[in-house]
């Protein structure tokens, strides 16, 4: 979306924020008046420290909490709070009305998803970082790798700080009662196969969350990793067999009772791990962000372990990984102490986010030993994980999905949603799908585009 449209929308969020804001009563005085203002104090040393703010949707205690703490016990004179927003429509909400106003606004924010960020880049929220990268002599290449971090007009406005890795997690037990081998290349056919083989004793074979990950989007993401939901002519590419193989196998484990119902799995809000450590299903498509749940046995209390498996390709020998680089670090544009904060994600990307691996996100950092990253995931829950196969996993060089464009993206995921649900339920026949899921696709694209 233009710029200017950006703006206008958030212009106009502001606005009823304001306007909420007035009705509500009056305020104490004490709201700040811009981002980086440092606090009065007669204190000479106290007013030359400087106070920076980052908000993130990570809460305090899974690890920014630590971050902060380290950071702030060696730096005295730059100080950092860190504020979570809840990473939703409404927080992110929060967040953009923030940034517009410049109350309480972050110096540093982080974005989760390509999304959310090109919507605060696209309204000028965030700064380029090129000069401030060579002047804080952080080496990108070297750190995340140049290949790693998406340019727009060749300028930086974010990096990645944590690498998020798709993989299936399996109950093991049930995995060597079946007589089956742990997954290594495999494909989604393998996977719905082996959904039939572990589904017994009113236990489900496998578990897909739905509507967020279904299997039209993610073979779609695996044989088109980047910008997957559009063509070589600027429409949709949701008329790719993928697509039509994504809707089909889902439906055939839907079919074949090897999974929970799409109505059930939505109107109960069904989790991948709490159907695994609850017994409900013995395989589930997850990732590293569920690891705080793999080693929370006295929530999950199990006697089996975890075994893990890289997620099933589109076609064998492929290493295509369906999740990413999320933690999307931006500068306020408008922020008075942008060098400052440059050292802050300097440090934080080479050495300062190893706190937040206990909480299931691994650093970006290419430096980073993977031993160490495997020891600290799992902590003192290894009686409860198969550690080889969790490192094989995370050591594998994958291949990762990039969104540049971003042309009606949200209405696209709702489209591709709807329509899938409506053949999975029945409403429609295949071919009906296929039809209406690519007209309505490219209606959006070229209604945004306009």
């Amino acid at each position: 979306m233009r710029k200017n449209m950006w703006v206008t929308v958030l212009v106009g969020i502001l606005a009823l924020s304001v306007i909420l804001s007035a009705c509500s009563g009056g305020s104490n005085g004490n709201t700040s008046s811009g981002t980086g203002a440092k606090e009065q104090t007669t204190d000479k040393t106290s007013a030359q420290v400087v106070k920076l703010k980052i908000w993130g949707g990570v809460p305090e205690e899974n690890g920014p909490g630590d971050v902060v703490a380290n950071w702030n016990a060696n730096n005295p004179e730059v100080q950092v709070e860190y504020v979570r927003y809840v990473n939703d429509d409404s927080g992110n909400t929060k967040l953009d009305t923030a940034l517009i106003s410049q109350t309480n606004a972050p110096d540093i924010f982080i974005s989760y998803g390509e999304t959310y960020f090109n919507r605060r880049m696209n309204a000028g929220m965030t700064a380029s970082l090129d000069e401030l990268i060579q002047k804080a002599g952080f080496d990108v290449d070297a750190v995340i790798g140049n290949d790693n971090v998406i340019r727009q007009d060749g300028q930086i406005f974010y990096l990645p700080a944590m690498k998020q890795i798709s993989m299936v997690l399996f109950n093991e037990t049930a995995l060597t009662a079946a007589g089956e081998p742990l997954p290594t290349d495999w494909t989604w056919d393998d996977y719905v196969a082996l959904a039939g083989k572990l589904t017994n004793n009113g236990v489900f074979g496998s578990f897909i969350e739905a509507p967020g990950e279904i299997l039209p989007k993610i073979l779609l993401t695996l044989k088109q990793p980047q910008d997957s939901y559009y063509d070589a002519e600027g429409l949709s590419s949701f008329g790719s067999d993928a697509v039509e193989k994504g809707m089909q196998l889902q439906k055939q484990l839907y079919d074949e009772k090897s999974m929970v119902s799409w109505p059930e799995s939505i109107s109960s809000n069904l989790k991948p791990y709490s159907e695994l450590f609850t017994g409900q299903a013995n395989m589930i498509l997850g990732g590293t962000h569920l690891m705080r749940y793999v080693k929370n046995t006295q929530e999950f209390p199990r006697e089996f372990k975890v075994a893990f498996a890289p997620n099933p390709q589109y076609a064998k020998g492929e290493k295509v990984n369906i999740a990413g680089f999320n933690d999307l670090i931006s500068i306020n544009s408008n922020s008075a102490h942008k060098e400052e904060a440059m050292s802050f994600i300097s440090w934080y990307l080479t050495e300062g986010n190893t706190a937040m691996i206990p909480g299931g996100r691994i650093p970006t950092n290419k430096q980073a030993d993977m031993d160490e990253v495997v020891e600290l995931f799992v902590g003192e829950a290894e009686d409860f994980i198969n550690v080889e196969s969790l490192k094989q996993v995370l050591s594998i060089d994958y291949v990762f999905p990039k969104q540049v464009k971003s042309v009606a993206y949200a209405e696209l995921t709702k489209i591709l949603t709807e329509e899938s649900e409506k053949y999975m339920m029945n409403a429609q026949s295949l071919e009906q799908a296929m039809e209406k899921v690519k007209a309505r696709a490219d209606q959006a694209i070229q209604a945004e585009s306009k």
